[in-house]
């Protein structure tokens, strides 16, 4: 009996001590500064304290991963991750899809009760519908200062990173320097018939053009004779479209983005790139999902994006939007495409485009 009630009492000490240990742990961390938790999206987002940075530093350290959802080539988008987890050693998932894709996805997994992605980054239509579905935090940034005002919007939802900028492009083996056109009506040269390449969903660039002519019917008129006269043979992907041309399959292409075009001409292809100006170009860019479940780490990569990766994007041939670090060209004349008309006029251009382009003969 005795035995027993010695190792009822040890037992009796041992679970004093144990919840001894567990009260001291539960009075340390009622203590405890939290730094992530106790910090909503919202409130992160409008923070505009001097610690700003040092505060998302410290708390996408803690959460320590993000996820984006992006459209961006898988070559591009590692070069901005990876650089991105070497300074700040925040892990980064990425899934990449089409800019429908990501669009599709962020709705669908929003509406689903599925907060998955942290940022969705991609073409600025799909990021400004992305808007009017509630799904993109508002952000207010001191590097806001520092962008090109046609990449920065009222709403503060999403903000443009780079500027993909459609231009023309032609295989120096098949295509003289001095054929090649100096304005829209030069295409008409019976030259190129047979010999030009659109890309097949370039509706908005299209929108573009048809505006800059003294009116839109004078526009839309060039284009069905271009097609009913020298043919435009239309390809899906302004990638595939670039390597069509440099290979000389289509010996010039109308709409490709200058920054695959110059890439591929630094790396020896035949290729040369041209435009007329005002050039068309698109706003890519970048949002913070307002359920993001990574808010210090997301809102960490999106000033990344809009500061120390400016470089990286110009080294691969985009045009960046913080021109307070890259001007752009005095002598270059572009023509944003205004993503929130592309969004409200899209249905009305991709008939046309259809119609006009797309159409078989």
């Amino acid at each position: 009996m005795m035995k027993q009630l010695f190792y009822a009492g040890r037992g009796t000490t041992r679970r004093r001590a144990c919840l001894g240990i567990a009260a001291m742990a539960l009075t340390s961390a009622l203590h405890a500064t939290p730094v992530v938790a106790q910090t909503s999206i919202a409130d992160l987002a409008k923070y505009e304290g001097a610690d700003r940075m040092q505060k998302l530093i410290d708390g996408a350290k803690q959460e320590g991963t993000l996820t984006i959802y992006t459209s961006a080539p898988v070559d591009d988008m590692t070069a901005l991750t990876a650089a991105f987890t070497a300074k700040y050693g925040v892990k980064v998932e990425v899934w990449r899809g089409s800019s429908e894709d990501v669009l599709q996805r962020g709705v669908a997994e929003t509406r689903a009760g599925r907060y998955t992605v942290d940022i969705l980054e991609t073409n600025g239509p799909e990021l400004e519908a992305l808007t009017r579905e509630d799904i993109l935090q508002p952000v207010s940034s001191p590097t806001f200062k520092q962008i090109l005002p046609s990449a920065l919007f009222e709403h503060r939802s999403w903000v443009g990173t780079r500027l993909n900028v459609i231009t023309s492009a032609y295989n120096t083996n098949l295509v003289q320097a001095a054929d090649v056109p100096k304005k829209w009506a030069d295409f008409l040269n019976p030259a190129f018939k047979g010999k030009l390449g659109i890309e097949a969903e370039d509706y908005d660039w299209l929108a573009a053009i048809v505006k800059t002519f003294p009116s839109e019917g004078e526009g839309i008129d060039f284009f069905k004779k271009l097609a009913s006269t020298n043919g435009l043979s239309v390809r899906k992907g302004h990638t595939l479209l670039t390597n069509l041309t440099a290979s000389g399959e289509v010996p010039m292409s109308m709409t490709v983005y200058q920054y695959k075009a110059q890439q591929l001409k630094q790396d020896g292809a035949p290729l040369e790139w041209f435009g007329i100006a005002p050039i068309p170009a698109r706003v890519n860019g970048i949002g913070i999902a307002r359920h993001a479940t990574h808010p210090h780490a997301a809102l960490l990569f999106y000033e990344f994006e809009l500061t120390d990766a400016q470089a990286i994007l110009a080294r691969r041939g985009f045009t960046p939007t913080n021109i307070s670090l890259f001007p752009l060209p005095e002598d270059l004349k572009l023509n944003v495409i205004e993503s929130k008309i592309v969004l409200d006029e899209g249905q009305k251009w991709r008939k046309i485009f259809d119609d006009v382009i797309a159409a078989k003969p």
